[in-house]
Protein backbone atom coordinates (compact mmCIF):
# COMPACT_ATOMS: atom_id res chain seq x y z
CA UNK A 1 0.00 0.00 0.00
CA UNK A 2 1.14 3.75 -0.57
CA UNK A 3 3.36 2.64 -3.01
CA UNK A 4 2.32 4.53 -6.24
CA UNK A 5 4.79 7.64 -5.13
CA UNK A 6 7.79 5.56 -4.56
CA UNK A 7 9.57 6.46 -7.67
CA UNK A 8 9.56 9.84 -7.00
CA UNK A 9 11.19 9.71 -3.69
CA UNK A 10 14.21 7.25 -4.82
CA UNK A 11 16.47 10.58 -5.21
CA UNK A 12 15.74 11.53 -1.49
CA UNK A 13 18.11 8.43 -0.76
CA UNK A 14 21.33 10.88 -2.18
CA UNK A 15 20.79 12.30 1.19
CA UNK A 16 21.88 9.70 3.15
CA UNK A 17 25.03 7.89 4.29
CA UNK A 18 26.13 4.84 6.62
CA UNK A 19 28.58 4.69 9.05
CA UNK A 20 28.98 1.12 10.89
CA UNK A 21 30.08 0.96 14.82
CA UNK A 22 32.02 -1.77 15.26
CA UNK A 23 32.16 -3.54 17.87
CA UNK A 24 35.24 -2.83 19.89
CA UNK A 25 34.24 1.02 19.54
CA UNK A 26 34.34 3.00 23.14
CA UNK A 27 30.82 4.19 23.74
CA UNK A 28 30.26 7.09 26.60
CA UNK A 29 26.36 6.63 25.80
CA UNK A 30 24.19 3.63 26.64
CA UNK A 31 22.35 4.05 23.18
CA UNK A 32 25.00 3.96 20.99
CA UNK A 33 25.54 0.23 22.00
CA UNK A 34 22.05 -0.63 20.68
CA UNK A 35 23.37 0.50 17.30
CA UNK A 36 26.69 -1.65 16.72
CA UNK A 37 27.62 -4.00 14.26
CA UNK A 38 24.93 -2.24 12.07
CA UNK A 39 24.68 0.34 9.65
CA UNK A 40 24.25 4.05 10.64
CA UNK A 41 22.44 6.08 8.80
CA UNK A 42 23.51 9.96 8.69
CA UNK A 43 22.43 12.76 6.46
CA UNK A 44 25.56 13.72 3.66
CA UNK A 45 25.56 17.33 4.68
CA UNK A 46 25.70 16.73 8.24
CA UNK A 47 28.49 14.22 7.70
CA UNK A 48 29.98 17.16 5.72
CA UNK A 49 30.44 19.48 8.52
CA UNK A 50 31.53 16.54 11.13
CA UNK A 51 34.51 15.78 7.97
CA UNK A 52 34.85 19.94 7.47
CA UNK A 53 35.58 20.19 11.71
CA UNK A 54 37.88 17.02 11.34
CA UNK A 55 35.83 15.68 14.12
CA UNK A 56 35.27 11.54 14.65
CA UNK A 57 32.51 9.47 14.37
CA UNK A 58 31.86 9.35 18.19
CA UNK A 59 31.48 13.33 17.38
CA UNK A 60 28.07 12.12 15.52
CA UNK A 61 25.30 12.94 18.24
CA UNK A 62 22.30 10.87 18.60
CA UNK A 63 20.15 13.73 17.47
CA UNK A 64 21.50 13.28 13.84
CA UNK A 65 21.95 9.87 14.20
CA UNK A 66 18.01 9.76 14.63
CA UNK A 67 17.44 12.74 12.22
CA UNK A 68 18.36 10.20 9.23
CA UNK A 69 16.88 7.34 10.48
CA UNK A 70 13.51 8.83 10.66
CA UNK A 71 14.04 10.12 6.80
CA UNK A 72 15.36 6.36 5.65
CA UNK A 73 12.18 4.84 7.54
CA UNK A 74 9.86 7.09 5.55
CA UNK A 75 11.75 6.52 2.35
CA UNK A 76 12.41 2.52 2.25
CA UNK A 77 9.86 0.57 4.51
CA UNK A 78 11.58 -2.71 3.60
CA UNK A 79 14.88 -1.80 5.13
CA UNK A 80 16.68 -4.14 7.06
CA UNK A 81 16.83 -2.93 9.79
CA UNK A 82 13.42 -1.22 10.28
CA UNK A 83 12.73 -2.71 14.04
CA UNK A 84 16.40 -2.20 15.41
CA UNK A 85 16.09 1.62 14.27
CA UNK A 86 12.66 2.38 15.65
CA UNK A 87 13.70 0.24 18.79
CA UNK A 88 16.96 3.20 19.26
CA UNK A 89 14.44 5.58 18.38
CA UNK A 90 11.67 4.86 20.94
CA UNK A 91 14.98 4.81 23.64
CA UNK A 92 16.10 7.88 22.46
CA UNK A 93 12.76 9.92 22.81
CA UNK A 94 9.71 8.40 24.36
CA UNK A 95 7.81 10.88 22.22
CA UNK A 96 9.48 10.67 18.67
CA UNK A 97 6.15 10.21 17.53
CA UNK A 98 5.49 13.95 18.74
CA UNK A 99 8.60 15.01 17.36
CA UNK A 100 8.28 13.66 14.07
CA UNK A 101 4.80 15.46 13.08
CA UNK A 102 6.61 18.27 14.20
CA UNK A 103 9.28 18.33 11.69
CA UNK A 104 6.87 17.07 8.78
CA UNK A 105 4.22 20.00 9.58
CA UNK A 106 7.60 22.60 10.06
CA UNK A 107 8.65 21.23 6.62
CA UNK A 108 4.65 21.68 5.17
CA UNK A 109 4.88 25.00 6.65
CA UNK A 110 7.91 25.68 4.32
CA UNK A 111 6.22 24.23 1.19
CA UNK A 112 8.70 21.60 1.09
CA UNK A 113 6.32 18.78 0.71
CA UNK A 114 8.42 16.17 -0.27
CA UNK A 115 10.55 16.28 2.96
CA UNK A 116 7.57 16.56 5.22
CA UNK A 117 5.66 13.46 3.08
CA UNK A 118 8.82 11.41 3.80
CA UNK A 119 8.23 12.18 7.51
CA UNK A 120 4.42 11.13 7.93
CA UNK A 121 5.72 8.12 5.19
CA UNK A 122 8.25 7.55 8.57
CA UNK A 123 4.92 7.63 11.53
CA UNK A 124 3.21 5.55 9.60
CA UNK A 125 5.59 3.19 9.93
CA UNK A 126 6.45 3.68 13.62
CA UNK A 127 2.69 3.37 14.47
CA UNK A 128 -0.19 3.06 11.88
CA UNK A 129 -2.70 3.75 14.32
CA UNK A 130 -1.34 7.34 14.72
CA UNK A 131 -4.18 9.75 12.86
CA UNK A 132 -1.53 12.05 12.44
CA UNK A 133 0.77 10.74 10.00
CA UNK A 134 -2.30 8.80 7.45
CA UNK A 135 -4.03 11.91 7.60
CA UNK A 136 -0.61 14.66 6.78
CA UNK A 137 0.62 12.37 4.07
CA UNK A 138 -2.82 12.58 2.51
CA UNK A 139 -2.32 16.55 2.71
CA UNK A 140 1.18 16.32 1.49
CA UNK A 141 0.20 13.96 -1.31
CA UNK A 142 -2.78 16.53 -2.04
CA UNK A 143 -0.08 19.78 -1.84
CA UNK A 144 2.32 18.09 -4.56
CA UNK A 145 -0.63 17.00 -6.80
CA UNK A 146 -1.79 20.34 -6.71
CA UNK A 147 1.29 22.55 -7.21
CA UNK A 148 2.63 19.97 -10.19
CA UNK A 149 2.88 20.94 -13.76
CA UNK A 150 3.41 17.51 -14.83
CA UNK A 151 0.05 15.55 -15.60
CA UNK A 152 1.89 12.00 -14.28
CA UNK A 153 3.13 13.46 -10.94
CA UNK A 154 -0.21 15.31 -10.25
CA UNK A 155 -2.17 12.16 -11.68
CA UNK A 156 0.02 9.85 -8.85
CA UNK A 157 -0.23 11.92 -5.76
CA UNK A 158 -3.98 12.27 -6.44
CA UNK A 159 -4.74 9.14 -6.46
CA UNK A 160 -2.46 8.44 -3.50
CA UNK A 161 -3.91 10.92 -1.61
CA UNK A 162 -7.61 9.73 -1.85
CA UNK A 163 -5.97 5.94 -1.46
CA UNK A 164 -5.23 8.01 1.79
CA UNK A 165 -7.92 9.34 2.87
CA UNK A 166 -10.23 6.42 2.04
CA UNK A 167 -8.26 4.39 4.67
CA UNK A 168 -8.54 7.39 7.10
CA UNK A 169 -12.17 7.47 7.25
CA UNK A 170 -12.48 3.73 7.30
CA UNK A 171 -9.82 3.43 10.08
CA UNK A 172 -11.36 7.11 12.06
CA UNK A 173 -14.79 6.99 11.11
CA UNK A 174 -15.49 9.92 13.50
CA UNK A 175 -12.64 11.96 12.20
CA UNK A 176 -14.48 14.98 10.29
CA UNK A 177 -11.69 16.80 8.47
CA UNK A 178 -11.02 13.51 6.64
CA UNK A 179 -14.27 13.81 4.99
CA UNK A 180 -14.09 17.19 4.38
CA UNK A 181 -10.70 16.65 1.93
CA UNK A 182 -12.47 13.44 0.56
CA UNK A 183 -15.13 15.50 -0.47
CA UNK A 184 -12.57 17.89 -2.79
CA UNK A 185 -11.36 14.92 -4.00
CA UNK A 186 -14.45 13.64 -5.44
CA UNK A 187 -15.75 17.23 -6.53
CA UNK A 188 -12.08 17.09 -8.24
CA UNK A 189 -12.82 14.10 -10.21
CA UNK A 190 -16.49 15.27 -10.62
CA UNK A 191 -17.80 12.59 -8.58
CA UNK A 192 -20.49 15.04 -6.90
CA UNK A 193 -23.25 12.82 -5.72
CA UNK A 194 -20.58 11.13 -3.51
CA UNK A 195 -18.95 14.74 -2.91
CA UNK A 196 -22.39 15.52 -1.59
CA UNK A 197 -22.32 12.01 0.65
CA UNK A 198 -19.17 12.81 2.16
CA UNK A 199 -19.51 16.67 2.96
CA UNK A 200 -22.60 15.96 4.38
CA UNK A 201 -21.17 13.05 6.79
CA UNK A 202 -18.23 15.66 7.85
CA UNK A 203 -21.01 18.15 8.53
CA UNK A 204 -22.79 15.78 10.75
CA UNK A 205 -19.33 15.32 12.47
CA UNK A 206 -19.26 18.76 13.69
CA UNK A 207 -16.76 20.55 12.01
CA UNK A 208 -15.02 23.90 12.77
CA UNK A 209 -16.91 26.35 11.72
CA UNK A 210 -14.87 28.29 8.51
CA UNK A 211 -14.76 24.80 7.32
CA UNK A 212 -18.51 24.21 7.63
CA UNK A 213 -19.18 27.39 5.81
CA UNK A 214 -17.07 26.58 3.44
CA UNK A 215 -18.75 22.82 2.74
CA UNK A 216 -22.08 24.41 2.45
CA UNK A 217 -20.96 26.85 -0.46
CA UNK A 218 -19.45 24.06 -1.88
CA UNK A 219 -22.26 22.06 -1.85
CA UNK A 220 -24.90 24.88 -3.29
CA UNK A 221 -22.63 25.20 -6.62
CA UNK A 222 -22.69 22.04 -6.51
CA UNK A 223 -26.52 21.20 -6.69
CA UNK A 224 -26.98 21.43 -10.63
CA UNK A 225 -24.21 19.11 -10.89
CA UNK A 226 -25.53 16.63 -8.76
CA UNK A 227 -28.76 16.63 -10.08
CA UNK A 228 -27.32 16.09 -13.41
CA UNK A 229 -25.24 12.72 -12.03
CA UNK A 230 -28.42 11.46 -10.80
CA UNK A 231 -30.62 12.10 -13.91
CA UNK A 232 -28.18 10.56 -15.97
CA UNK A 233 -27.59 7.36 -13.82
CA UNK A 234 -31.17 6.76 -13.89
CA UNK A 235 -30.99 6.89 -17.64
CA UNK A 236 -28.36 4.70 -17.80
CA UNK A 237 -30.47 2.38 -15.19
CA UNK A 238 -33.09 2.74 -18.25
CA UNK A 239 -35.81 4.78 -16.03
CA UNK A 240 -35.91 7.02 -18.41
CA UNK A 241 -38.80 9.20 -17.72
CA UNK A 242 -37.17 9.23 -13.33
CA UNK A 243 -34.01 10.64 -15.31
CA UNK A 244 -35.72 13.69 -17.53
CA UNK A 245 -37.48 14.99 -14.76
CA UNK A 246 -34.00 15.29 -13.38
CA UNK A 247 -31.95 16.55 -16.34
CA UNK A 248 -35.06 18.71 -18.64
CA UNK A 249 -35.02 21.57 -15.98
CA UNK A 250 -31.17 22.17 -16.19
CA UNK A 251 -31.48 22.98 -19.45
CA UNK A 252 -32.24 26.61 -19.38
CA UNK A 253 -29.22 27.58 -17.21
CA UNK A 254 -26.79 24.88 -18.80
CA UNK A 255 -28.03 24.82 -22.47
CA UNK A 256 -23.84 24.63 -23.42
CA UNK A 257 -23.23 21.22 -21.72
CA UNK A 258 -23.78 19.34 -24.51
CA UNK A 259 -23.38 15.87 -22.49
CA UNK A 260 -26.18 17.30 -20.32
CA UNK A 261 -28.22 17.61 -23.61
CA UNK A 262 -26.99 14.22 -25.12
CA UNK A 263 -28.40 12.29 -21.99
CA UNK A 264 -31.58 13.82 -22.66
CA UNK A 265 -31.62 12.72 -26.29
CA UNK A 266 -30.88 9.22 -24.80
CA UNK A 267 -33.58 9.29 -22.79
CA UNK A 268 -36.10 10.12 -25.16
CA UNK A 269 -34.61 7.71 -27.55
CA UNK A 270 -35.16 4.69 -24.82
CA UNK A 271 -38.77 6.38 -24.89
CA UNK A 272 -39.23 5.82 -28.32
CA UNK A 273 -39.82 9.39 -28.33
CA UNK A 274 -37.36 9.75 -31.39
CA UNK A 275 -37.77 13.21 -33.33
CA UNK A 276 -37.36 14.77 -29.29
CA UNK A 277 -34.41 13.16 -29.32
CA UNK A 278 -33.06 13.89 -32.64
CA UNK A 279 -33.78 17.87 -31.94
CA UNK A 280 -31.38 16.95 -28.76
CA UNK A 281 -28.74 15.59 -30.63
CA UNK A 282 -28.57 18.38 -33.90
CA UNK A 283 -28.52 21.07 -31.09
CA UNK A 284 -24.78 18.78 -29.50
CA UNK A 285 -23.41 18.95 -33.27
CA UNK A 286 -23.88 22.28 -33.37
CA UNK A 287 -21.65 22.62 -30.16
CA UNK A 288 -19.13 19.76 -30.82
CA UNK A 289 -19.43 18.91 -34.48
CA UNK A 290 -17.38 15.92 -33.90
CA UNK A 291 -19.10 14.11 -30.79
CA UNK A 292 -18.88 10.01 -32.40
CA UNK A 293 -21.36 9.01 -29.92
CA UNK A 294 -23.71 11.98 -30.56
CA UNK A 295 -23.64 10.71 -34.59
CA UNK A 296 -24.14 7.11 -34.09
CA UNK A 297 -27.11 8.08 -31.77
CA UNK A 298 -28.18 10.25 -34.46
CA UNK A 299 -28.01 7.44 -37.20
CA UNK A 300 -30.30 5.09 -34.43
CA UNK A 301 -32.90 7.48 -34.47
CA UNK A 302 -33.02 8.20 -37.84
CA UNK A 303 -33.00 4.05 -39.05
CA UNK A 304 -35.86 3.72 -35.83
CA UNK A 305 -37.94 6.22 -38.23
CA UNK A 306 -37.24 4.54 -41.24
CA UNK A 307 -34.99 7.42 -42.83
CA UNK A 308 -32.19 5.40 -43.75
CA UNK A 309 -30.05 8.23 -46.11
CA UNK A 310 -29.83 10.09 -43.14
CA UNK A 311 -29.37 7.15 -40.77
CA UNK A 312 -26.20 6.19 -43.34
CA UNK A 313 -25.35 10.10 -43.94
CA UNK A 314 -24.51 10.06 -39.11
CA UNK A 315 -23.35 6.62 -39.53
CA UNK A 316 -21.26 7.34 -42.15
CA UNK A 317 -20.00 10.33 -40.76
CA UNK A 318 -19.36 8.63 -37.07
CA UNK A 319 -16.68 6.44 -38.83
CA UNK A 320 -14.86 8.80 -40.24
CA UNK A 321 -13.68 9.39 -36.51
CA UNK A 322 -14.07 5.87 -35.59
CA UNK A 323 -13.60 3.40 -38.14
CA UNK A 324 -12.56 0.49 -36.27
CA UNK A 325 -16.09 0.92 -34.03
CA UNK A 326 -17.92 -2.32 -34.08
CA UNK A 327 -21.06 -1.05 -32.31
CA UNK A 328 -21.10 2.09 -35.53
CA UNK A 329 -20.44 -0.69 -37.98
CA UNK A 330 -22.80 -3.21 -36.80
CA UNK A 331 -25.62 -0.07 -36.48
CA UNK A 332 -24.95 0.91 -40.41
CA UNK A 333 -24.50 -2.98 -41.24
CA UNK A 334 -28.39 -2.94 -39.81
CA UNK A 335 -29.46 0.34 -41.89
CA UNK A 336 -27.72 -1.59 -44.73
CA UNK A 337 -29.48 -4.55 -44.47
CA UNK A 338 -33.19 -3.00 -43.59
CA UNK A 339 -32.65 -1.09 -47.28
CA UNK A 340 -32.37 -4.15 -48.81
CA UNK A 341 -28.49 -3.79 -49.61
CA UNK A 342 -27.51 -7.01 -48.26
CA UNK A 343 -23.58 -6.96 -49.94
CA UNK A 344 -22.64 -3.82 -47.93
CA UNK A 345 -24.75 -4.81 -44.56
CA UNK A 346 -22.24 -8.44 -44.88
CA UNK A 347 -19.19 -6.50 -45.40
CA UNK A 348 -20.03 -4.31 -42.63
CA UNK A 349 -20.54 -6.62 -40.40
CA UNK A 350 -17.90 -8.94 -41.02
CA UNK A 351 -15.74 -6.09 -40.37
CA UNK A 352 -17.75 -5.28 -37.02
CA UNK A 353 -17.44 -9.14 -35.88
CA UNK A 354 -13.39 -9.06 -36.67
CA UNK A 355 -13.09 -6.03 -34.12
CA UNK A 356 -15.26 -7.47 -32.11
CA UNK A 357 -15.68 -11.34 -32.36
CA UNK A 358 -17.98 -11.94 -29.26
CA UNK A 359 -20.43 -9.16 -30.08
CA UNK A 360 -23.90 -10.72 -29.86
CA UNK A 361 -25.58 -8.32 -31.25
CA UNK A 362 -23.66 -8.59 -34.47
CA UNK A 363 -23.67 -12.14 -34.17
CA UNK A 364 -27.73 -12.30 -34.21
CA UNK A 365 -27.82 -9.81 -37.32
CA UNK A 366 -25.22 -12.31 -39.26
CA UNK A 367 -27.65 -14.83 -38.60
CA UNK A 368 -30.86 -12.82 -39.97
CA UNK A 369 -28.43 -12.02 -42.73
CA UNK A 370 -27.85 -15.24 -43.63
CA UNK A 371 -31.29 -16.28 -44.03
CA UNK A 372 -31.93 -13.37 -46.57
CA UNK A 373 -29.88 -13.93 -48.83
Amino acid sequence: MFQQVDKYLKNQLERIVFIELKENTPMKNEQYKMLKGIPVPILVNELAEIVKKQETEQTISLAAMARAMILLLGLDNQFKYIQEYKDFLYAFDAHIEDYIVYEGLKAADQKEFYTALIYFRALMLFNEENINGLFNYARCCQDIAYQSQERDVEQDFSNEAHQALELLVEQHPDFALGYYHLGFYYANQRLFKKAQLTWEKALKLQIDEEKEREILVQLDSLKNHIQYEEGYSLILNNEPKRGLEKLIPLEEKHAEWWNLLFFIGLGYRQLNQYDQAIEYFLKILRINPTQVDTLNELGICYGSLQDYINAEKYLKKALQFKPDDSEILCNLGMVYMEQGNLKSAREVFEQSIRENPEDEITIMCLAKLKSME
